[in-house]
């Protein structure tokens, strides 16, 4: 857990370098414009995957010697949906640009990473299926340092422009893939008998059901960024991505959880250690949450510019949508391991609907607070619906997911130990 918290920790933590930068070179029409170009491929990435780089972590978890057969076909299914969906980018870029030339091109250009950032995600599966935590842990820091250390230069000499911040933003991802190459030549041999779940039909069996949650998902969390531009402007969507990227901070522990949750439940379904993991995860969210909530009101004009101050109201309604959504998050990657994806997927559904509902008519009167009223409700009604169907299916009772117990303290004290201890033998 303690590296997947790192991995998760690490991007986040480069944002408050890297996040200023880019708002204090490009001021906040040009960081709108290269939110504009790069929410596509956030999108997009995550609609053409079909599910399929979960579905070869849920079989790698469950049979490790499937694993070369699985990723195999990943990867060549990945590879056939990502040039259709970077037709699809293309085809779009003018409407998704506002009608601004300049942004459309800067789509086009975005859109070119599509196919390898797919990939990249069936070699995290993998990674993530066989609890190589270290590797992603590595991938994350790796890519998000590359982009910052690529951004200083540009920047110290004047020449950081949207294009540059584009493609730095969407091919350093990219980068990640070297980092996984060792571990996928010492995976077991291809099987001989392949069961029905390892083969095409099966991955995309799995991975449909998975992909339908996911595409609500990334439309809940990445959907406000991408319709900002024609509905409220670059100069919104440039106040709402620095409010993002405070909100996102909590999300170090939250996604670090969700993760290691997801593979525990796939291999062995425990509630207790479902339930704790929740509640654990909404405490910690929510310290974090507060403490950045009020400590922004000093650092963030600081670091983004006085420009950027009319984010702070909108990134305190960001930071409660997060952990408000803590605890069913938790309960959908339950869900998922436990072999009901398809629950996560109606509720990720029913929120998305409601939000991109509330955003249309929100974004265009209220700006950027308008989508973060908007990601809020909508985290709300997945996060219970994730509850609801956990506690109908599996009988777990949705308030054992809040609240705190002595065992939760004790299992964090145990987890404080063994990462300090981790650390002390590093030290000597």
């Amino acid at each position: 857990m303690s590296i997947a918290l790192l991995g998760n920790a690490f991007p986040p933590l480069v944002a408050l370098f890297s996040g200023p930068i880019l708002a204090q070179a490009l001021g906040v029409e040009g960081r709108g414009a290269v939110a504009a170009a790069t929410a596509p491929l956030a999108l997009v990435v995550t609609l053409a995957t079909f599910g399929i780089p979960e579905a070869v972590t849920w079989v790698v978890a469950r049979s490790p010697h499937l694993a070369r057969n699985a990723a195999g076909r990943g990867l060549v299914l990945l590879s056939v949906a990502g040039l259709l969906a970077m037709a699809a980018v293309g085809l779009s870029a003018g409407w998704l640009s506002g009608g601004s030339s300049e942004v459309a091109q800067l789509i086009l250009v975005a859109g070119l990473a599509i196919v390898p950032n797919l990939l990249v995600g069936v070699l995290r599966g993998v990674a993530s299926a066989t609890q190589t935590w270290r590797l992603v842990a590595i991938e994350r820091i790796l890519t998000s340092s590359l982009r910052l250390l690529v951004l200083i230069p540009f920047w110290l000499t004047g020449t950081l422009t949207p294009l540059v911040a584009t493609i730095t933003v969407a091919a350093m991802p990219v980068a990640g893939a070297v980092v996984y190459l060792g571990r996928m030549r010492t995976l077991p041999a291809r099987a001989s008998e392949v069961p029905p779940v390892a083969r095409t039909s099966g991955l995309l069996g799995y991975g449909m059901r998975v992909w339908i949650g996911a595409i609500s998902g990334i439309l809940l969390s990445r959907i406000d960024q991408v319709l900002m531009t024609p509905l409220a402007g670059t100069y919104q969507l440039g106040l709402y991505v620095v409010a993002v990227s405070v909100s996102e901070l909590p999300l170090i522990i939250h996604q670090a959880v969700r993760d290691v949750t997801f593979v525990n439940e796939s291999a062995q379904s425990v509630d207790e250690r479902l339930s704790s993991s929740a509640r654990i995860s909404t405490l910690l969210s929510g310290w974090a949450a507060l403490f950045l909530g009020v400590s922004m009101l000093w650092w963030l004009p600081f670091l983004f510019g006085e420009d950027f101050r009319a984010s702070l109201p909108v990134a305190a309604v960001l930071l409660t949508a997060v952990v408000l959504n803590t605890p069913g998050s938790i309960a959908g990657s339950g869900l998922s391991g436990r072999g009901r994806p398809g629950l996560r997927s109606v509720s990720l559904t029913v929120a998305c609907l409601v939000n991109i509902g509330l955003l249309v008519l929100l974004a265009p009167v209220l700006g950027a607070m308008g989508a973060a009223l908007a990601t809020l409700v909508g985290n709300l009604i997945s996060s219970n619906l994730n509850l609801v169907f956990l506690a109908r299916v599996f009988g777990i009772n949705p308030l054992e997911f809040y609240g705190l117990r002595r065992t939760d303290l004790a299992t964090l004290a145990r987890f404080v130990r063994r990462f300090t201890d981790r650390l002390s033998r590093r030290g000597r």
